[in-house]
């Protein structure tokens, strides 16, 4: 055997070697992945299950019973009722309960946007405003990890309705916008006159590099009976 052939087989036998170790460290990391993956999933129902005992009224079965009224927008006792419950609340507690039948989300949404925060579901961002007469709801959540709950976001549609239950009400908005920005445009978060809604979410799947913002416009505001029965019980 020529010394050509006997490098050819040798350097024939590294290369084999080399893919063959490669091929099982991207196969350990693709496993090692979905264990992430899955312990996030995990992680963010347990987090959810106790975070809808903690809002028995907007975690109840749902259509619940609305009072009647003649006002599209119900503000009736909003300070008293809405107002008072979301300035009492600490980072990482229950901000509401955020329902999209459109992309078949229903999910409890907590006070803040850290990473923390974020593991139990989507959070409210708390330099917007709460849902009211006026103003612009922020709502961050995760489309990957932690029950990705955001993860189909950018399926809905213009005049998909999305409904944000509080103790006391339940705010229905219509979409109105979708669009991919940079991170830097925190601007889409700034308050408005006119009442609204605004989800934001990392876009596309797997990656920081955009942001993707689905606006809605708020066209409903009911009470619900039965907690206004709770509170006077």
């Amino acid at each position: 055997m020529t010394p050509q052939v006997m490098r050819a087989k040798r350097n024939s036998s590294g290369g084999r070697i080399a893919a063959h170790a490669m091929g099982n460290l991207l196969l350990g990391m693709a496993l090692g992945l979905a264990v992430y993956y899955g312990l996030t999933d995990v992680s963010a129902r347990l987090g959810q299950a106790i975070l809808r005992g903690r809002l028995p009224a907007a975690g109840a079965e749902l259509p619940p019973t609305f009072v009647e009224s003649d006002d599209d927008l119900d503000m009736s006792e909003w300070e008293a009722q809405d107002g008072a419950y979301w300035d009492n609340l600490a980072d990482g507690d229950v901000f509401g309960r955020l329902v999209i039948n459109r992309i078949g989300l229903d999910v409890m949404v907590v006070k803040g946007h850290s990473r923390e925060a974020l593991k139990d579901g989507p959070g409210w961002i708390d330099y917007t405003d709460p849902p009211g007469q006026t103003g612009n709801v922020g709502i961050a959540g995760h489309r990957t990890t932690y029950g990705a709950p955001f993860r189909r976001l950018d399926e809905l549609k213009l005049g998909d309705t999305i409904d944000l239950y509080s103790p006391f009400r339940r705010y229905r908005y219509a979409v109105s916008e979708s669009k991919r920005v940079t991170p830097d445009r925190v601007d889409v978060m700034d308050s408005t006159v006119d009442p609204r809604l605004t989800l934001s979410a990392c876009d596309p799947p797997y990656s920081a590099r955009f942001r993707l913002i689905v606006t809605g416009s708020l066209v409903d505001v009911s009470v619900m009976a039965t907690a206004t029965e709770e509170v006077t019980d």
